[in-house]
C-alpha cells in the first residue's frame, strides 16, 4: 500500500484508491484561510453603508434647503402683495374724500338752486327762473354722477377688506353716514368734521395694517440673520 501526504490522505493498492479521507478544519483556520476574502466583504459593506448615509444627508439637507428656500419665497409674495394693497388702499380712500367732498358741495349748491327758485318763482321773474333751472339741472346731474362715484369707490374700499372686520367698523360707518346725506335737503354748508373723522379712523386702520406689514418683513429679515445653534 502506498500512502501521498496531501491536503487529503490518499491510500491506494496499486493503481486503485482503497479509501479517500479528507483533513477536517477548525473554525480558526476556516477564518485565517478566508480572512482577506471577510475583510473584503466588510470593507464593501462599511463603504456601502458610509456612501449611503452620506447620500440621505445631503438629500435631506437639499430638502431642507429647498423648503427653506420656498417658505422665504412664500413670505416675500405675501410682503409685496400686503405693500401693493396698502397702496391701494390710500390711493382709494384719498379718492374717496375727494369724492366725498364733491358730493357735498354739489348737495348743497344744488340746494341754493331750488332755494332761489322758490324766491324767483315768488317775485315771478320768468328770465332768472329759467337759469336758475338750467344751473340747477345741471348742478343735479353732476350730484348724481358724484354719488355714483362715491358708491363705486366706497364699494372698492370694502372689497379691500374682509367683511366684518373689526379693524374697519366705524370707518364704514362713518362712510354710512355720509351715504344718507348725500342729496339731502338739509345740507347747506360743508362739513368738514365728518371728512376730518373718516381721514382719522383711515389712519388708524392703515397705521395698524402698516405694523402688520413692518412685524412681517423685520422677522423674516431677523430670522435670517440667527443662524441655528448646535
Amino acid at each position: 500500500m502506498r500512502k501521498i501526504e496531501t491536503d487529503v490522505l490518499l491510500k491506494s493498492e496499486g493503481n486503485i484508491p482503497i479509501e479517500i479521507i479528507r483533513a477536517s478544519y477548525s473554525w480558526q483556520e476556516i477564518l485565517l484561510n478566508n480572512l482577506p476574502f471577510i475583510v473584503t466583504i466588510v470593507i464593501i459593506s462599511v463603504a456601502a453603508f458610509v456612501t449611503y448615509r452620506s447620500n440621505r444627508a445631503s438629500v435631506e439637507a437639499q430638502n431642507k434647503i429647498a423648503s427653506k428656500s420656498r417658505q422665504e419665497e412664500h413670505e416675500n409674495k405675501i410682503s409685496e402683495f400686503r405693500h401693493i394693497w396698502l397702496q391701494e388702499v390710500r390711493e382709494t380712500s384719498s379718492e374717496l374724500i375727494q369724492v366725498i367732498h364733491e358730493c357735498q358741495y354739489f348737495t348743497k349748491k344744488n340746494n341754493s338752486y331750488h332755494e332761489v327758485a322758490k324766491n324767483v318763482a315768488n317775485e315771478d321773474n320768468k328770465m332768472i327762473l329759467e337759469k336758475n333751472i338750467e344751473a340747477m339741472e345741471s348742478s343735479f346731474n353732476s350730484l348724481i354722477a358724484k354719488r355714483s362715484e362715491f358708491y363705486k369707490k366706497e364699494a372698492k374700499l370694502k372689497l379691500l377688506f374682509k367683511k366684518g372686520d373689526n379693524e374697519v367698523i366705524k370707518l364704514f360707518s362713518l362712510l354710512q353716514s355720509v351715504k344718507q346725506t348725500i342729496g339731502s335737503d338739509d345740507i347747506d354748508s360743508l362739513d368738514d368734521e365728518i371728512i376730518e373723522n373718516i381721514t382719522n379712523e383711515l389712519q388708524i386702520v392703515l397705521k395698524t395694517e402698516w405694523e402688520v406689514t413692518k412685524n412681517r418683513t423685520w422677522l423674516k429679515t431677523h430670522n435670517k440673520k440667527i443662524k441655528p445653534t448646535v
